[in-house]
């Protein structure tokens, strides 16, 4: 009976692992491959261990509990909302399954053998692949040859592979995480073998253009390259943070996004304001999912600001967002926080921060600091994104999931 449950533990590890892999590219057979292992191993993880026999609350779960209440706010908001389900509504609804079904899993409780230098491989593995991928495409094919550099980059990635956003979260984690499992090594041949990979990996984010990745990039190595040292000597720790804080802003300031003349008209600005705007007329309960699809869009085109600073140079001015017509794929916050709070209301705020602290609620030991990193990643994410199309609640649920994974262990049979 015990080794039948190894194995079973192990089918279901590797299933997870797999669907740690298959993130960047999305939905794919692949991915559904994948889910199916992890799903099929952990039901008889289940039944052969008999889990309900040895279940305990900890506090720790708490972040299952808002997972779970972060899916369950669209489907009970939706009962109160005058407009039925629309397609932006399904959509959301879709993607934020993920929280229910980790939040589940979670709290009923998992293999303890799934250890984080398992995901740490997996992820820069991914990662290095992402890479391979990237120059392949942007050397091996002709495809958007009239376009050069970043730009043209930029066009292969989106349509081959996932946009910036999900591609250098996904490298920043797998960062996050080779730092923290770095200090664990013994052998010198596999520290030198995980920073090559870490550095080649940390290249994706440079041949990228998103701000907030590289951005977060930064502050990732910072920190973790000063914690490693300090770790030896305090001194050469202090000395290594003012350097890097330097090197760091000398590299923002290079980049093309980040010019003062940009930023003077960026439109996330613009959007924002008009999305307080409109969240100040429903503060308590929201629009709604649904209406939200509706009215978020068609007010745009009549607020004057809006108008001016977002759908006449990015709607009108990008090809391919206009080619989109008027959906919230384009039209939307660029804010985690404003479009909870959009759709339903202060409460959903609140979960969302919720989820940020009862995520740094999980024990992690030694590597607490690289778990915070992790959610100041997600953070600067969310500022930027809504989660949906580019902040995937199944890279979120995922990654929670693992770092509590990987630093608590659930008691057997």
């Amino acid at each position: 009976m015990k080794k039948l449950n190894d194995i079973c533990q192990w089918i279901s590890i590797i299933g997870f692992l797999m669907v740690i892999s298959s993130i960047p590219y999305g939905w794919s057979a692949y991915q559904r491959i994948a889910c199916i292992v992890m799903l099929t191993g952990y039901i008889l993880y289940l039944i052969f261990n008999q889990q309900w026999k040895v279940w305990k609350w900890t506090p720790s779960k708490w972040v299952y509990v808002v997972m779970i209440a972060l899916w369950a706010m669209l489907p009970i908001r939706q009962l109160f909302d005058a407009t039925p389900p629309t397609s932006y509504y399904w959509s959301q609804l879709s993607c934020h399954h993920w929280f229910l079904f980790v939040g589940i899993v979670g709290l009923l409780g998992a293999t303890d053998k799934i250890r984080l230098w398992y995901v740490t491989c997996t992820m820069l593995a991914a990662s290095l692949f992402m890479l391979v991928h990237c120059g392949y495409l942007y050397f091996g094919t002709a495809e958007f040859e009239y376009m050069q550099g970043l730009d043209r980059m930029s066009c292969l990635h989106n349509k081959y592979i996932n946009s910036h956003m999900v591609m250098n979260l996904y490298v920043n984690t797998a960062l996050i995480l080779g730092f923290a499992t770095f200090r664990s090594l013994k052998q010198w041949w596999q520290k030198i073998l995980l920073s090559v990979a870490m550095v080649l990996a940390w290249g994706v984010i440079w041949i990228s253009d998103g701000r907030i990745g590289m951005f977060t990039s930064l502050i990732i190595v910072s920190v973790g390259i000063t914690y490693l040292l300090y770790s030896r000597n305090r001194y050469i720790g202090i000395a290594c943070a003012v350097v890097l804080l330097l090197l760091s802003l000398v590299t923002m300031y290079q980049r093309p996004r980040m010019s003062h003349e940009y930023f003077a008209s960026e439109p996330r600005f613009v959007v924002w304001g008009y999305s307080v705007r409109m969240a100040e007329k429903k503060p308590i309960f929201g629009y709604g999912f649904s209406t939200l699809s509706e009215q978020f869009v068609e007010e745009a085109y009549t607020d004057s600001a809006m108008y001016a600073g977002y759908i006449e140079p990015i709607i009108y001015g990008i090809s391919d967002f206009a080619l989109q017509g008027k959906t919230m794929q384009t039209h939307h916050p660029h804010n985690a926080f404003l479009m909870y709070w959009l759709a339903v209301g202060i409460i959903g705020v609140i979960l969302l921060c919720m989820l940020f602290v009862t995520g740094a609620m999980i024990p992690s030991g030694e590597n607490r600091l690289f778990l915070w990193l992790f959610l100041v990643a997600l953070f600067l994410q969310a500022m930027t994104e809504p989660v949906g199309l580019h902040f995937h609640p199944q890279f979120i649920a995922m990654m929670l999931f693992a770092w509590h994974l990987t630093h608590v262990r659930c008691r057997k049979a």
